[in-house]
């Protein structure tokens, strides 16, 4: 067989693995956090380079390491029908099992579409939903369309990204309403506790991190439900469907481990979940020069008030201001005091009005630890 014929060979190979794996695909332009992930990307890039090979390699590595990762797997079995000249097997396997492959090929979408994040759109993220960092050391924020997980660590006051990861979220999708419907809340909420392995049912994997949906905004708004966690995944699979939760934001137990063990997210780390419409780059020069004028109107206003008060003192270094995601012109600020003797966190909502003032403080909450938040996290079966 001549070099040209086995060049031909492998790239009509390769491009119909890319057609049984339907979707846009991205060459990857970040760091992954985890090995198996870098191998995924690396096979999905060898693809669109239409390297038959070099692709196979990379999954049948990744499969072997990871028998329990379904999507792998089915690659893995793809790249050897295709090498064994039974393409037909894969349309046979799909027509038998149309709903289990269906899931499958919808996690390879979402994570080739991921790799399309640039470092520059991810700054675009963090710099429409941070108006000013808070006193926490870290910062999550989900993009529930793009399926990732964002974290980011302040340093020297400011945010930055140290590791991103694939997240599943709610079968219905997103924008909770009441218990029981299957979608992820969009807003900004805290993280109250840790819990570990041995305290969770083996659907939540390794640890979960409880989060304190509802927050006073959800119930003044009569949203129901609880239970809301980042949590992981039931040992018997690697990484679930991108909308497989029943509310829950769910990572694969590498990554979660990572949260745990490697960053130990504290309690009243913010979380902010957002759709897809929220986190596009801003689109034009009048836009930013609007959306700056805005910010500084915004932060203004709350220290303004938060001068004026007389209720306790608050250190500006430590206050925290995000755009609330999911609501027109509103804020979440957060920040630590001391009242009598006894620190406290102190959460408020603001909304723009029409009078001279501007912005107004339509809700605030306040409480002594992350403890009073623990009744609403251990409602598992809540959702």
């Amino acid at each position: 067989m001549t070099n040209r014929l086995r060049i031909s060979l492998s790239a009509s190979r390769a491009r119909l693995i890319a057609g049984c794996l339907s979707g846009a695909i991205f060459l990857p332009s970040i760091a992954m956090a985890e090995s198996a992930e870098t191998q995924l990307l690396s096979g999905f890039k060898s693809i669109h380079d239409y390297s038959f090979n070099q692709a196979m390699q990379h999954i049948e590595t990744l499969a072997n390491e990871n028998p329990k990762y379904q999507l792998a797997q089915l690659m893995k079995a793809d790249f050897l029908a295709i090498k064994a000249g039974k393409s037909r097997w894969i349309q046979e396997y799909r027509k038998a099992y149309p709903k289990k492959v269906h899931s499958l090929l919808e996690e390879a979408k979402v994570r080739w579409q991921a790799t399309g994040l640039t470092h520059q759109t991810e700054s675009e993220i963090l710099g429409q939903f941070v108006l000013k960092s808070s006193a926490q050391p870290y910062l999550v924020i989900v993009n529930s369309e793009a399926h990732r997980l964002f974290l980011y660590q302040q340093t020297a006051g400011a945010y930055h990204e140290v590791a991103n990861y694939y997240v599943s979220i709610g079968r219905k999708g997103t924008g909770k309403q009441f218990k029981g419907d299957l979608k992820t809340p969009i807003g900004v909420y805290q993280i109250v506790k840790q819990l570990s392995d041995r305290q969770l049912p083996e659907l939540y994997g390794v640890a979960a991190l409880t989060l304190n949906y509802p927050n006073q905004w959800d119930k003044q708004l009569g949203r129901t439900g609880s239970g809301i966690w980042l949590h992981g995944t039931p040992r018997s699979t690697y990484s679930r469907p991108p909308m497989a939760s029943k509310g829950c934001v769910v990572l694969n137990n590498p990554a979660m481990a990572d949260l745990i063990d490697r960053y130990r997210l504290p309690p009243e780390t913010p979380v902010i979940i957002a759709s897809k419409t929220e986190v596009l780059p801003v689109p034009s020069d009048t836009a930013e020069i609007l959306q700056s004028n805005n910010k500084q109107q915004v932060l203004s206003r709350i220290n303004e008030w938060l001068r004026e008060q007389q209720e306790y003192e608050v250190d500006w270094s430590k206050v925290g201001v995000f755009h609330y995601p999911g609501e027109k012109d509103m804020y979440y600020v957060t920040f630590p005091t001391h009242v009598k003797g006894r620190e406290q966190m102190v959460e408020q909502f603001w909304k723009k009005t029409t009078d001279q003032n501007g912005w107004q403080l339509v809700l605030k909450v306040q409480q002594t630890s992350p403890s009073q938040k623990t009744q609403v996290a251990y409602n598992i079966a809540s959702r």
